[in-house]
């Protein structure tokens, strides 16, 4: 499972790595094109692919190199990057024009920065001798909100998105759209609830609960509701805390926050496609405001303000609160006499919004072995190898491969949670400078959680400096 997430503390030293880049990438784009497949390409011996750790599952992803040597003959060498290293690995490739990686994985927030350099892949997906008689090239297959997030691009204005996200994928409307794929889906990670379903279950606490609140005690659906069992379960005399919070500067409170936005009706991906912030907003406010008095409540353990994934997974795991949120299944230690953990999509307000992103496996644009490498990474994103991932916890982006999760894989009922989550998503804004705008977001929030700003001022401030840096990028 992507236990790194427990580790992930993404730098300010690559805060601006994306738009610090952008020109040079833009430049260096434009001096190669795409051409027609060739699908009497030489076979090479050997393809290799730039990839993360556990951020996207590498364990998964490696298990396959045996599979896939044995299908097409050819040795799959795979570098394997931390996050911060891999950034900074991925745009200084592409910046010099290298050839030396044939597939590249690529996250969200770096795409619009990189489409230009990315092979568009209509032309492979629609050619039948690069997809003989396969569910590789199948695009149809892929969640839609989460194709059209992650892949679906227009490489000329990157803002801009598919008009329609709920549609079935279908390349040729996405051409007619003006638009192209960039790339296929590999890992698809969203806010999901956790809970302690033995706590949950327990006669005494449900007693307790209805006797409190006259009304029975049920995994919440709306954050009101989450508040209160917060409340319920919050114990400090036995160690217990009802929930967590990512209230540390970085891009877990920004996603905190996102999600909490778009389920109070505001827009979850911070800024419209004109480039301008959409966060200091009625339902901005109510939403920070919501966090805030969440963080203040006493009803998360203590140091909440300066969490991250890892802390929250560490708390929930080690028995110390009845709930969290993360973006992957957790485990209880072994002293957690008798817990269990149950999943349900996180609460909703006015709407569901939970914050997504995904991992792509991309072809670079100065490949020479592209015809091959598209081959590769159709058939590690096709359905029988996403699958085969499951076994290690991969998160699939493929709609088949949820409703073909059995019921006794011990990891159903977080899967049936991710794909339902992953039908409600939203993603991030389409920025080349998204990881500034989010740095200053994610102070926003520890402001107004840390008590040292109101949550509208903590919002005006920060829509105040990611409008300068929108403007600085051209936006």
């Amino acid at each position: 499972m992507i236990r790194s997430l427990e580790r992930i503390k993404r730098s300010r030293v690559v805060a601006g790595l994306g738009a610090a880049l952008t020109v040079t990438l833009l430049a260096t784009a434009c001096t190669g094109g795409s051409s027609a497949p060739n699908t009497a390409a030489a076979k090479p011996t050997e393809l290799r692919m730039l990839y993360t750790t556990d951020e996207a599952n590498s364990a998964a992803v490696a298990s396959l190199v045996p599979q896939f040597k044995e299908k097409f003959g050819i040795d799959l060498k795979i570098d394997n990057q931390p996050y911060d290293a891999l950034q900074q690995k991925v745009f200084s490739e592409f910046a010099s024009s290298s050839s030396y990686y044939d597939i590249v994985v690529v996250d969200t927030p770096w795409a619009p920065a990189l489409v230009q350099n990315l092979e568009p892949l209509s032309q492979y997906i629609q050619n039948d001798a690069l997809n003989p008689g396969t569910l590789q090239s199948n695009v149809g297959d892929f969640i839609p909100k989460v194709f059209y997030d992650t892949a679906v691009y227009n490489a000329d204005s990157p803002i801009k998105r598919y008009p329609d996200p709920t549609a079935k994928p279908d390349v040729s409307a996405i051409k007619n759209a003006g638009f192209d794929v960039y790339g296929m889906p590999i890992q698809s990670n969203v806010a999901v609830m956790a809970y302690r379903s033995d706590l949950f279950n327990d006669p005494t606490q449900k007693a307790n609960f209805k006797a409190k609140y006259g009304k029975d005690l049920t995994v919440p659906k709306t954050w009101d509701d989450y508040a209160q069992v917060a409340g319920f379960f919050t114990q400090p005399d036995k160690k217990l805390y009802g929930t967590t919070v990512m209230a540390g500067v970085g891009d877990w409170a920004t996603d905190d926050f996102k999600t909490l936005l778009a389920s109070y009706g505001g827009d979850g991906t911070l800024a419209d496609e004109s480039g301008k912030p959409a966060f200091n907003t009625p339902e901005g406010v109510e939403a920070l405001d919501y966090y805030a008095k969440l963080a203040q409540s006493g009803h998360v353990p203590p140091g909440s303000t300066s969490a991250d994934w890892g802390t929250t997974a560490e708390s929930f795991g080690s028995g110390l609160t009845a709930m969290t949120i993360n973006y992957h299944d957790l485990k209880l230690a072994d002293n957690v006499k008798g817990g269990t953990i149950g999943y349900a999509p996180v609460p909703t307000g006015k709407a569901a919004g939970p914050h997504f992103g995904t991992w792509m496996l991309s072809l670079n644009k100065n490949s020479k072995n592209k015809e091959w490498a598209y081959q590769a990474i159709s058939w590690l994103t096709a359905a029988e190898q996403q699958t085969t991932m499951t076994a290690k916890s991969l998160h699939p982006s493929r709609a088949s491969v949820f409703a073909g999760i059995k019921s006794d894989n011990p990891l159903a009922p977080f899967y049936d949670t991710l794909g339902k989550s992953l039908a409600e998503g939203v993603g991030r804004a389409r920025l080349t400078n998204y990881t500034e705008v989010s740095h200053e977001v994610a102070v926003a929030v520890n402001n107004a959680a840390t008590g040292a700003s109101s949550p509208s001022d903590a919002l005006k401030s920060a829509s105040d400096k990611v409008s300068a840096l929108l403007k600085s990028a051209g936006y």
